[in-house]
């Protein structure tokens, strides 16, 4: 499944004020399941924050080297070829798929970790 380039952008957003932590990122006009996806890989970036935030860091500097990307295929959309362009876009989408999905797994992870810690009781 592909992500579009405004559910990019909204995660740039987001990730922006990641260090302000507010509960909703800025509204962005998008289609209700990418806007969905997006606001849920946020709340598990903010949740993973306060969960661990050495991995939160790490993601955080992942969705970083992804904003810059991003924003030099902005810049040099339009003087680029096509393909060229889709690839680049291409990429962006994957790596966003990839690095909500780590965020993903480090947030059952640790859930899953402190659920043991219970059960040990």
């Amino acid at each position: 499944m592909r992500i579009s380039l405004s559910l990019v952008l909204c995660l740039s957003m987001c990730l922006s004020l990641t260090a302000c932590v507010k509960s909703k990122p800025p509204a962005v006009v998008q289609d209700a399941p990418q806007k969905q996806q997006a606001q849920k890989c946020y709340d598990l970036l903010t949740a993973l924050k306060g969960l661990d935030n050495a991995t939160f860091q790490i993601y955080q500097q992942q969705f970083s080297t992804i904003n810059k990307s991003y924003e030099v295929y902005k810049r040099n959309e339009k003087n680029i070829d096509k393909n060229s362009a889709e690839i680049m876009k291409l990429e962006i989408d994957n790596k966003i798929n990839v690095v909500c999905s780590r965020v993903r797994s480090a947030v059952f992870t640790d859930m899953s970790r402190r659920a043991n810690e219970l059960n040990q009781l």
